[in-house]
């Protein structure tokens, strides 16, 4: 309103002072002739001149409102009198040149120029009210109708995102800046989230226009009862990555707010003057990437947005979310190494800018992903009247991998040249961030081959090697060779490790056996996940019933000559007693014979 009114002032007072340098002309005007003449012309321009300056007004008045349209009333009739026709009162002489009329109409338009520019910003400093973006990749995107909320009413905010770089972005996280201030956020908080996702943002060169590489977000919200009309500045903070690089931009544009009967307007609210506004422009982390558990130090970039006022006696606090399965077992994300969460800055002048450095801990069982850090800000303008302003940081967090391994097992543990050796351990991810791209190759100068991709082993997961190896020449040390282990994480960083383990080789005997058989020979069934090994278990599993089965057949055979041999044994002793029993009768037989011959 201040910078409205002054302009205002100014044009009135250039046309009055074009009105104090037509007395000389006036007096050269010696012939009554001419001088009626020169009068009915002159009349004639006045009349022109107030009739453009009412048609302009009255054009102009149709786009704004009806507090709006009674000023440029005001305005255009201060300038009619000026002119000195408005009441087609003779006793007014008014403007006395043409070069004076015509400077009055164009001062007269200039001002209400002005006063509808300072309605359309409703107290705004700026009277840019175009959407605009910090970013050089993500912005708001194409000409877009400033939406109107009524009070007590929803109104559709759409944000158009679009991305003018070359690198395609994804998961780009948008949160609106939220304030309970009603002249900072004319809409009622129902929900404790606003943040949506955009899954896919294209970049140039794809063939696309930018129209076809636009993504919309759109919020459907309650328009306060209590909000003032005027048009208000809406801010989305845009977190993503490029590359590796977390970024970040802040997302402006508007909406025209229309409040209830007797609500006023914006410019009016408080003081009477535009509300000094303290923003966070951006921030900065040392080291760049914090990790779980690391201390950093979060530094904060704020301006100032007043060109009326300084800000002054501000007080920033800081408040971090809170992790934790239960509520007797929360914590903060980020806790100050000070032990305080609160920092003062005395002033800060008009529309200038300082830095806000905090150091903060974070705590070392944070999952990988982007923390919000909320800030709020007490302060006051030049007449000590207090203010509030919040905003909020996302922080990505990121958790170093870690992850153990079983004891290898390599079976068998010595080979010949142009064998293979089976070798199987365990990969336990014990990290809380998912290991992807998961691979092992064995690296020695007596082996080949073992390459196996495991792939993406979650946190708390294991991934399973099962490998084989091939003898490629004799071993000349002592067996050592290594198990190279590559992955990458949430960024697509490659990072290796090594597991040294033993494998011996020896030369190649010809003796025939289990090694010289060929594998390759030996049909399975992948379909059912049998392998080489399975095989050899196989074989030696039915090499042991050939050997059971030779036993049993033997101790069958033994046992069946020992039957046989107590039979015949039986058989000899039936027959003595019959030989015994045959010679008894014998021998009686005999001596009665004896007897009767005798």
């Amino acid at each position: 309103m201040t910078m409205k009114l002054k302009k205002a002032g100014i044009a009135l007072l250039t046309a009055m002072l074009v009105l104090g340098n037509v007395t000389p002309v006036m007096a050269t005007q010696t012939s009554g002739t001419q001088q009626t003449t020169k009068t009915d012309t002159l009349q004639e321009e006045k009349e022109d001149a107030v009739k453009e300056i009412g048609d302009y007004g009255s054009i102009t008045k149709l786009k704004t409102d009806a507090e709006t349209a009674k000023k440029i009333d005001d305005l255009v009739a201060k300038y009619q009198e000026l002119i000195g026709t408005a009441d087609k009162d003779k006793n007014k002489s008014g403007l006395s040149t043409s070069a004076s009329i015509e400077d009055c109409v164009s001062s007269a338009k200039a001002a209400i120029d002005a006063l509808v520019a300072g309605d359309d910003n409703s107290g705004q400093d700026d009277t840019n009210v175009n959407p605009s973006s910090t970013s050089d990749f993500v912005m708001v995107g194409g000409d877009w109708v400033t939406p109107v909320a009524t009070y007590g009413q929803n109104v559709n905010i759409v944000l158009p995102v679009v991305n003018m770089g070359s690198v395609n972005l994804a998961n780009i996280s948008v949160t609106p800046v939220i304030s309970n201030a009603v002249t900072e956020w004319p809409f009622e908080i129902e929900t404790s989230g606003y943040t949506q996702t955009i899954t896919d943002l294209p970049g140039k060169g794809n063939g696309q226009s930018d129209m076809d590489r636009r993504r919309e977000l759109t919020w459907t919200l309650k328009t306060r009862e209590d909000a003032p009309s005027g048009y208000y500045k809406l801010q989305f903070t845009a977190l993503y990555y490029v590359g590796t690089e977390a970024e970040s931009a802040t997302l402006t544009t508007y909406v025209k707010v229309v409040g209830a009967p007797g609500s006023g307007n914006i410019e009016s609210e408080g003081s009477g003057s535009s509300t000094p506004r303290v923003i966070v422009t951006g921030f900065t982390t040392d080291p760049a990437e914090v990790n779980a558990g690391d201390t950093f130090t979060l530094t904060l970039h704020l301006k100032n947005t007043s060109k009326r006022t300084a800000v002054s006696n501000m007080l920033v606090n800081f408040t971090a979310p809170s992790e934790g399965s239960d509520t007797e077992n929360t914590y903060a994300a980020f806790l100050p190494t000070s032990g305080s969460n609160t920092a003062y800055i005395s002033s800060i002048g008009k529309n200038a800018t300082t830095d806000l450095s905090i150091e903060m801990t974070a705590k070392s069982d944070l999952s990988q992903k982007p923390y919000q850090l909320d800030v709020t800000m007490d302060y006051e303008d030049d007449s000590y009247t207090a203010y509030t302003s919040t905003a909020d940081v996302s922080i990505p967090i990121h958790q170093a991998a870690k992850f153990e391994l079983s004891t290898p097992e390599i079976l068998p543990a010595t080979i010949s040249v142009g064998n293979e050796a089976d070798i199987m351990f365990s990969i336990y991810n014990t990290g809380k961030t998912t290991l992807y791209n998961v691979q092992v190759k064995f690296e020695g100068d007596s082996i080949t081959g073992g390459e196996s991709f495991i792939g993406k082993i979650e946190a708390g997961g294991t991934g399973t090697v099962d490998a084989l190896v091939t003898g490629q020449a004799a071993t000349k040390d002592d067996g050592t060779i290594k198990a190279v282990i590559t992955y990458e994480d949430e960024a697509g960083n490659e990072s290796s490790y090594e597991q040294e383990m033993t494998l011996m080789v020896t030369e190649d005997t010809g003796l025939s056996g289990m090694d010289d058989w060929d594998m390759e020979e030996i049909e399975y069934n992948d379909s059912t996940g049998s392998s080489k090994k399975a095989v050899i278990i196989t074989l030696i599993v039915v090499i042991l019933l050939v050997i059971a089965t030779v036993i049993i057949i033997l101790l069958k055979k033994r046992k069946a000559k020992k039957m046989l041999a107590e039979e015949l044994d039986l058989l000899e002793e039936d027959e003595d007693e019959t030989d015994a029993a045959a010679d008894g009768e014998k021998d009686e037989n005999g001596k009665d014979d004896a007897d009767e011959i005798s």
